[in-house]
């Protein structure tokens, strides 16, 4: 990997699926991400016979994810049909050049409820959309999209 240069400026693709290894519908192209894995906050602690503080990792919260996403007016159809009270299965496909085995390159997957909503409109702009992921549980990740074959089948 020595000479290796990450890759810059490409696009990751957005899916969802109603359980982790069902059929994935690409839903949206992502330019970034915003943070949706963060470390977790520090808890701080003392001890008396001693004159500094430490810290340790605490918990990890759950927080709402707002992802830019570029869609096609099929995507948007689709995001907008989902329903807002259910839990589905997100998953951030990085781009295929990233991958050092074919097919397999890095995915990130979580279970959220989504809202979607319109960004400010501009002259030679992308159409552009606000999906708002509120996160139920951990994010994971993957070589792959996760099949009933295994990850990446």
């Amino acid at each position: 990997m020595a000479g290796d240069t990450p890759y810059s400026t490409m696009l990751s693709k957005l899916y969802y699926s109603e359980t982790k290894e069902g059929e994935k519908t690409q839903v949206a192209y992502v330019q970034e991400i915003p943070d949706f894995d963060p470390a977790p906050e520090g808890i701080q602690w003392s001890a008396l016979d001693t004159d500094y503080t430490g810290q340790v990792p605490g918990r990890r919260s759950a927080d709402a994810i707002a992802v830019p996403v570029l869609f096609t007016e099929e995507q948007h159809d689709e995001l907008k049909a989902l329903d807002k009270t259910k839990d589905y299965y997100w998953f951030i496909l990085l781009p295929e050049e990233t991958a050092v085995q074919t097919r397999k390159p890095v995915c990130f997957y979580f279970q959220a409820k989504a809202r979607i909503g319109m960004n400010a409109l501009a002259v030679d702009e992308m159409l552009q959309e606000t999906l708002t992921l509120y996160k139920s549980t951990a994010v994971e990740e993957s070589k792959g999209l996760p099949t009933t074959s295994g990850v990446g089948g």
